[in-house]
């Protein structure tokens, strides 16, 4: 009995593997056409606007540490 119960086992186990193994073939029939591919979604080429880009403001946690730094640099 436990020789027919392994056996059984391996079997199911082996299903289970070659259905996993063909599951991800991909293929599948039906009557339907695929749809058109979507346009690209950037266009090529300038982009003009109105507006200036918009220039960063200095960081004043930045320009402290950077201060900081050079005072500290020549007391090493």
């Amino acid at each position: 009995m436990k020789s027919y119960r392994n056996a059984i086992a391996a079997l199911v186990l082996a299903f289970v593997f070659t259905t996993s193994a063909f599951a991800g073939d991909g293929v599948i029939y039906t009557d339907r056409t695929p749809p058109p591919p979507s346009p690209p979604a950037q266009a090529e080429g300038v982009i003009y606007t109105d507006k200036a880009a918009p220039v960063p403001e200095e960081d004043t946690l930045t320009e402290i540490a950077l201060t900081l730094l050079q005072t500290l640099i020549p007391l090493l």
